[in-house]
């Protein structure tokens, strides 16, 4: 028996009319306007795909590359679908592809006024027409809502997706198009990281003492003031708000647009910053002076905020493996930090963590991975004794049987459908549900059988882990090379914590190290 498939998704125009109206769901409609027409034509639906995300290309719509892998399979007759352009709106490569994935496999398209046979040559070229053209409407479109953006950003109003830190975006009153609101406690640390930027942090002497990024983040984390991602604050979060015209009162536009290049075959996309980025005077309330805003503008236009070049060799061993248990920053070497040898120290200013000699770290945690090993020699050794099948491979072998059975009864609904016994509508809705069991049933396996698999690797890195240790613990002091032996402890270990609070030449040291060998938890 022919099965058949269903794919929904939403256009710009269905969007649109549910917010004006608000009285329907277009998925909702779309879903039984195509069941109906299953119904009358008597065809068996096993897969319903529902795009519920917004995507011009198919690398940006993920059940529609569900809907093309299992098309290639040539296991369905057909794709019921309310409209060509449902399909393929995207560049002329996304027509081609949806084109002749349904040509090879012999799929068809079904649309409720028109039925598209692949092996047709006449339908193909219809088809292919319409894709053609809807690309050219969707293009026709996007350049509408261009030109409706750039009108409303001439008018100050906000155009952007999400508000910026200390406002929340708004509905503009009996009129179209959005702006913002300002939120009086957020707004109070953007004011206060302009001042502290611009004029420095109180003395006790009453002087004014400079301050930069990374001194404002320390300074609100340890306060206990979420970023705007609700994490801690970095320095970079402090320049992007420092940078923004926003607060100000002015509106921007296309400062990290959208930017595609071909990278060994493949689309790669990346949002660079646009020095060139339209500013207008927006009609949002400004959260701090323009001049105030100036000001900052030019400090940190004179201050260097260049990445460090990432060809730069490598002189810690420890680089990217140990975190500061306060802070959670990796460690840094300080290179003449004593007279013994370089330090290990947190970068984040004012930090309680207190720094170590970096021979002293490294042979902490060699003796902390000899110890280790021996725990783990135990619990692999006892594990390995065991190795007999689980309760997942005898779920796996029952959930497999239930498939058996399911696709058994499914094929019993077409005998009572012939002989009269189920009409067409009854075989239409227990088929949706027995569709829905095969469905979870497929889903479990899928489960269950990357259970099994997820294990087995962690099996297969249980007996490579014992000797890929011994070999650290044997080779790193004969390394001379801190990328080497940087590359040799990234082998073995997903990372160490670093935990100390006390410390020096005549005090107790109180270190800490907590490694994270590179093991699965099975």
């Amino acid at each position: 028996m022919e099965q058949y498939l269903i794919y929904l998704r939403k256009s710009r125009k269905d969007r649109d009319m549910e917010e004006q109206t608000g009285q329907f769901d277009t998925l909702d409609r779309h879903r039984r306007r195509l069941l109906a027409l299953a119904e009358e034509k008597g065809l068996t639906i096993t897969g319903i795909f529902e795009e519920v995300v917004s995507g011009d290309t198919i690398a940006e719509r993920p059940e529609m590359q569900k809907l093309l892998s299992a098309v290639e399979t040539g296991e369905y007759a057909g794709v019921l679908v309310m409209e060509v352009p449902r399909l393929a709106r995207g560049n002329t490569r996304d027509q081609g592809t949806v084109s002749e994935t349904f040509q090879y496999s012999g799929t068809k398209i079904i649309t409720p006024d028109k039925v598209y046979d692949p092996s047709d040559e006449a339908d193909e070229e219809y088809f292919e027409f319409g894709l053609f053209m809807s690309r050219r409407e969707y293009k026709a479109i996007n350049k509408r809502l261009q030109r409706g953006r750039m009108a409303s950003l001439e008018e100050g109003k906000y155009i952007g997706g999400a508000a910026p830190y200390g406002y929340r975006k708004v509905k503009i009153a009996h009129a179209k198009g959005y702006t913002l609101e300002i939120i009086p406690e957020t707004a109070d640390v953007v004011r206060e990281i302009f001042q502290l930027y611009t004029k420095g942090e109180p003395q006790a002497d009453g002087t004014l003492a400079p301050i930069g990024s990374y001194g404002i983040a320390n300074l609100l984390n340890s306060r206990g003031i979420p970023s705007p991602g609700g994490i801690k604050w970095a320095a970079c979060s402090v320049r992007d708000i420092i940078k923004n015209p926003t607060y100000a009162g002015f509106v921007r536009w296309a400062y990290r647009p959208q930017t595609k290049r071909m990278v060994d075959g493949k689309i790669e996309t990346t949002f660079p910053v646009n020095a060139n980025a339209i500013v207008k005077k927006g009609v949002h309330a400004a959260i701090i002076a323009p001049e105030l805003w100036n000001k900052a503008d030019e400090i940190i236009k004179c201050r260097s905020h260049a990445p460090v070049p990432s060809s730069k060799q490598i002189s810690n061993p420890l680089a990217g493996i140990v975190y500061c248990s306060v802070c959670g920053r990796s460690m840094l070497q300080i290179p003449h930090g004593s007279k013994s040898g370089p330090m290990l120290m947190c970068p984040t200013a004012k930090c309680a963590t207190v720094g170590s000699r970096l021979d002293v770290v490294e042979s902490g945690i060699l003796d902390s991975l000899g110890n280790w090993l021996k725990s783990y020699r135990v619990q692999a050794g006892s594990k390995m004794e065991e190795d007999k099948p689980d309760d997942t491979e005898k779920a796996l072998k029952a959930a497999r049987r239930d498939l058996q059975q399911l696709h058994a009864q499914k094929n019993k609904l077409y005998d009572l459908l012939e002989s009269g016994v189920y009409t067409q509508e009854i075989f239409l809705t227990r088929s949706r549900v027995l569709a829905g069991r095969i469905s979870d049933a497929e889903k479990a396996i899928a489960n269950l059988e990357d259970h099994v698999k997820q294990k087995s690797l962690a099996e297969n890195t249980r007996k490579q882990m014992i000797p890929r240790v011994q070999n650290v613990l044997k080779v790193y002091s004969t390394l001379n090379d801190p990328a080497e032996q940087n590359a040799l402890l990234r082998s073995v270990l997903d990372r160490v914590v670093y935990a100390k609070s006390v410390g020096g030449r005549y005090v107790q040291s109180d270190l800490q190290l907590f490694i994270f060998p590179k093991i699965s938890p099975f």
